[in-house]
C-alpha cells in the first residue's frame, strides 16, 4: 500500500510540475491562452450543432421516406 501512495505522490507531483511549467513557457499569457481556448471550443460547439442538425434532417428525410415507400 505504502508503494501505491508513493506512486500516486508522484504522479500528482509530476502533473503539477507540468502544468507549472507548461504555464511559464506558454508563447501567450494565461487570459489570452484562456479566451483561444474558449474561442476554439465554441468554434467546435457551433461546427458539432450545425453538423448534428443536418444529420437529422438527413435521417428524418430517410424516415419519411421508408415509412411512405
Amino acid at each position: 500500500m505504502a508503494k501505491l501512495s508513493r506512486f500516486i505522490a508522484g504522479i500528482s507531483l509530476g502533473a503539477l510540475i507540468g502544468a507549472v511549467a507548461g504555464l511559464l513557457m506558454a508563447p501567450t499569457p494565461g487570459p489570452e491562452m484562456k479566451e483561444h481556448f474558449q474561442r476554439r471550443l465554441d468554434e467546435a460547439l457551433e461546427v458539432g450543432k450545425r453538423v448534428a442538425a443536418q444529420r437529422e434532417a438527413e435521417l428524418m428525410a430517410e424516415f419519411e421516406r421508408r415509412a411512405r415507400g
